[in-house]
């Protein structure tokens, strides 16, 4: 299933017992090119000033036409869970705790994107997995919401900017980017290119860098 992250904003995550609250945001891995956290929005019944992540191990079902991330787990044990602060990036000794609390395996143990795993749900209640974290960062995990915008860098100059973001469930892989032509182009267009072209993100000029060229990018496959 391919979903954009555009849409992802507009699902709903449901609890075993009821709504927990919208998409805000989605969290990827710009290594690994992998959908790590969504960031729900619970201002509605838990405090503003708390962050709610939400791994895809929990999503068991993403279902278009209700617009609903089906969660595994109860309201009650979300509320319970290792709280983040608002303000507060998503530490891989907050990782370790929040896979202790919900009983997930360690997707950094093994070599793929889900340790040792194609899928995220392979995860669950894996016991197998639980070991005690690597002692490193998540330097590598980055807000779609801060990407889209961005513009782009290629091998012979600047075209275009980042406007969405293609995942494809249930990997919950980041495949494609959706790039806006229309700051280089009379007329403009969006095209779709592989995520794999990727070779860096500087966050201070607010630019992705792919490898490709400019008449390579114009060629490439249009976005409906």
């Amino acid at each position: 299933m391919e979903i954009r992250y555009s849409e992802l904003k507009h699902y709903a995550f449901h609890a075993t017992d009821g709504d927990i609250g919208g998409c805000q945001d989605v969290l990827i891995d710009d290594d690994q090119w992998i959908v790590r956290y969504l960031v729900a929005d619970t201002n509605t019944w838990l405090p503003l000033s708390r962050k709610v992540v939400i791994s895809p191990v929990s999503i068991n079902n993403a279902d278009p036409a209700s617009s609903k991330l089906s969660v595994e787990m109860s309201k009650e044990a979300l509320r319970n869970s290792p709280a983040l602060e608002a303000h507060q990036p998503v530490s891989r000794e907050y990782e370790s705790l929040l896979f202790k609390y919900f009983g997930y395996g360690y997707y950094w143990t093994g070599p793929g994107a889900w340790g040792e795993y194609a899928h995220p749900l392979e995860l669950v209640n894996n016991v197998r997995e639980i070991a005690e974290p690597a002692g490193e960062d998540n330097s590598h995990l980055r807000s779609c919401d801060e990407l889209t915008g961005y513009a782009i860098a290629l091998s012979d100059g600047e075209a275009g900017h980042l406007e969405d973001l293609v995942f494809q469930l249930p990997q919950w892989s980041a495949a494609d980017l959706i790039i806006n032509l229309n700051d280089w182009l009379p007329g403009g267009k969006r095209v779709r290119v592989d995520c794999r072209h990727v070779v860096s993100i500087d966050w201070a000029t607010h630019t992705i860098k792919l490898e490709i060229s400019k008449q390579e990018l114009e060629q490439s496959a249009a976005a409906d």
